[in-house]
């Protein structure tokens, strides 16, 4: 992985937080910055959506970091802190959300 450490530091971030971040081991974050090992494609998803990103620039396939930016869209300030922290959140984590959506959804 190319970027990781650059992305990790410009965030001020260890890999420790990193690990925490996506629910792995500091040793596996350390195998993935330092080439020895890589994500899965799931994973890379994941690592590119928390730092707002495109998986190319993530991989060093493009030069154009492709940053998502939400504050220029026609959402509200609360709905970009929501969909910046759903980003941030496993697979799973992100279908326990919608279930629960729309299980209070189905009640009102």
């Amino acid at each position: 992985m190319i970027r990781l450490y650059e992305l990790r530091t410009e965030k001020n971030l260890s890999q420790r937080d990193i690990a925490k971040q996506f629910n792995i081991s500091q040793a596996t974050y350390h195998n993935w910055e330092n080439g020895i090992t890589q994500p899965t494609i799931e994973q890379l998803i994941q690592i590119a959506q928390f730092f707002g990103i495109s998986v190319d620039y993530l991989i060093g396939n493009s030069d154009d970091c492709g940053i998502i930016n939400y504050e220029d869209s026609y959402l509200r300030v609360d709905e970009v802190e929501l969909l910046g922290h759903y980003n941030s959140l496993p697979d799973n984590a992100r279908k326990n959300i919608l279930d629960f959506i729309k299980n209070i959804k189905s009640n009102i």
